[in-house]
């Protein structure tokens, strides 16, 4: 998400930051939450009467390959230069985008896509072949996407990405020019919502071989179908451009001819920048939280995404379930949620998100529903236990693990916490590594590393958006965890119990369950963003799962 997860922000923040996403997996906050773009007004006015919106995000852009980016910084850019089937409305729910309509045979497991006429920024119309050759490559083994995942369910994806079959085998087709046609291999619940991620955008096949390897990593080697025009990214400046779209086919919508994103990691920075109005957006460290509660531009910004520890079971001694347990429980979440976090982040107890999706049959919560705190909640005493237990089983007295995490200024101030946290275990000393977003998460995908903080923020309302990423077979699953009985309730929830809601989310709630009881992972909170909105920005749509924010409707008079 994610590592969804701002995914996977405080990284993110989505994630889901985010991650993503989504790693997000991404790219953190509490109670008070403001969808921005609840109160939209429609502006009928000239294009001139709208000023630049200057923003600023937490991390660099790490690419705009849409077949390979994973987190949710990434996903806000692809979001105002891309269109899919589907695209988010101001409620959050998927509309149609791209397609005009759809036609669902009656089993519907087959799906006819009715394209609107759109165009790439480069003049070349957008057909139904330009979706065939991105969904293909996203699938393909040689991409290594690491969102291909989300296709599970469209016909031989599964088996494509596994190298078994073609990628001409995909369930997708274009019957002509306007009309995509897509085969489904079971029922998909989360389809419409998945189809909004930017793996399932078209793609231009002659431009993106034309460019090859360099596709997405500057400015120049991208192409629009969205709002903006990605402008003045090199591929490493922390400053770039969206330039309205005048091709855009719904353009009468954009109003704002610029908008500006400069990377700020120094959240003191950001926020003088927003004093002194030389930046309309700005993410708060608690501190800030504390002195800016009664601002006018204050806002909680929820989000669907889960702070937490990876632990690499690759290493020893992480593949001991009672060290991996003892490290869990020593960590005081409600502690690390009131002094540390400061209205960035609620304790959490589960990996799927709070406020993500509700039982059928009770319409509680699912992630509270799903919830252990006797697994996952704070229990020194037990810890201890649990810890001299594990030291015996690996024949050692003393252990040293090195905490991963991103340069921001809340992750190292989270990082100190846990750290402190830890410590508390006999014969542990934990040291901290800072690293710029793209670099943890590069070092979090070649597992070179002891114990990570991640985030994962949601890429669509539904369980399998987290559960599905630590299936043993997963790309996301970066500590090498893996559990029998989990996968078989994740692939239950999948195929034989698709069709029945209840036993669904059944199965993911006994997914949910193991992994907390394996220590799997480690849940630190569920973020959300302390932020600083100039109140003369109007329009911005904040999601709480896919990417964070969509600068579509934006505007500044």
């Amino acid at each position: 998400m994610i590592m969804k997860n701002l995914l996977h922000i405080i990284n993110l923040i989505r994630n889901r930051g985010m991650i993503m996403n989504k790693a997000l997996k991404v790219s953190a906050l509490l109670s008070g939450a403001v969808i921005l773009g609840s109160t939209f007004v429609p502006v009928t006015a000239s294009a001139a009467k709208y000023k630049t919106i200057n923003w600023t995000e937490s991390a660099d852009i790490g690419t705009m390959d849409p077949s390979k980016t994973t987190a949710a910084i990434d996903f806000n850019y692809l979001q105002a230069t891309g269109e899919g089937l589907y695209r988010p409305s101001k409620t959050g729910t998927p509309e149609l985008a791209a397609a005009t309509s759809v036609d669902k045979s009656s089993d519907g497991l087959t799906l006819t896509y009715h394209l609107r006429d759109m165009k790439w920024s480069n003049g070349d119309p957008v057909t139904a072949k330009d979706f065939v050759y991105g969904w293909q490559r996203t699938n393909d083994p040689k991409t290594a996407s690491q969102y291909a995942y989300l296709f599970s369910g469209i016909k031989n994806a599964d088996a494509i990405q596994k190298g078994k079959r073609p990628v001409s085998d995909l369930g997708v087709k274009a019957i002509d020019d306007k009309t995509l046609q897509v085969t489904l291999e079971r029922q998909m619940p989360q389809l419409e919502s998945v189809l909004t991620m930017a793996g399932f955008y078209p793609q231009n096949e002659k431009f993106v071989q034309k460019v090859g390897k360099k596709y997405g990593t500057a400015a120049k080697y991208t192409l629009s179908t969205g709002p903006y025009i990605l402008k003045n990214w090199n591929g490493s400046n922390n400053k770039i451009s969206l330039v309205r779209n005048p091709g855009y086919w719904d353009a009468s919508a954009v109003k704002t001819p610029k908008i500006t994103v400069q990377t700020i990691k120094d959240q003191n920075t950001g926020y003088n920048l927003f004093k002194s109005k030389k930046v309309d957006y700005t993410t708060l460290s608690s501190d800030q939280v504390k002195t800016s509660k009664k601002n006018k531009a204050y806002t909680v910004i929820s989000q669907a995404t889960t702070d937490y520890l990876e632990f690499n079971e690759k290493r020893k001694p992480l593949n001991n379930v009672n060290i991996r347990k003892a490290l869990s429980k020593s960590i005081d979440r409600e502690t690390m949620s009131s002094k540390i976090l400061v209205g960035s982040g609620e304790p959490a107890y589960s990996f799927t998100a709070a406020n993500l999706a509700k039982d059928p049959t009770t319409g509680k919560d699912f992630a509270k529903v799903a919830s252990d705190k006797s697994a996952t909640g704070y229990d020194l005493k037990e810890a201890k236990k649990l810890w001299k237990q594990g030291l015996k089983e690996i024949g050692k007295k003393k252990v040293t693990l090195q905490y991963l995490t991103d340069d921001t200024d809340g992750a190292k101030r989270s990082a100190e916490f846990v750290q402190a946290q830890m410590e508390k275990l006999p014969g542990l000393k934990v040291t901290i590594k800072t690293v710029p977003f793209k670099q943890r998460l590069s070092l979090s995908e070649t597992k070179k590393f002891d114990i990570v903080n991640s985030l994962w923020g949601a890429d669509y309302a539904d369980p399998s958006t987290f559960l599905d990423l630590y299936k043993s077979d997963s790309d996301f699953n970066n500590g090498s965890w893996k559990n029998t009985d989990y996968d078989n309730a994740v692939n239950a929830a999948e195929t034989t119990d698709v069709s029945d809601k209840a036993k669904r989310f059944q199965d993911y709630a006994k997914a949910e369950k193991i992994i907390q009881d394996d220590a799997g992972i480690a849940p630190l909170y569920y973020q959300s963003k302390p932020s600083l909105l100039n109140t003369k920005v109007k329009g911005v749509v904040s999601n709480t799962v896919g990417a964070p924010f969509d600068w579509k409707w934006a505007y500044k008079k």
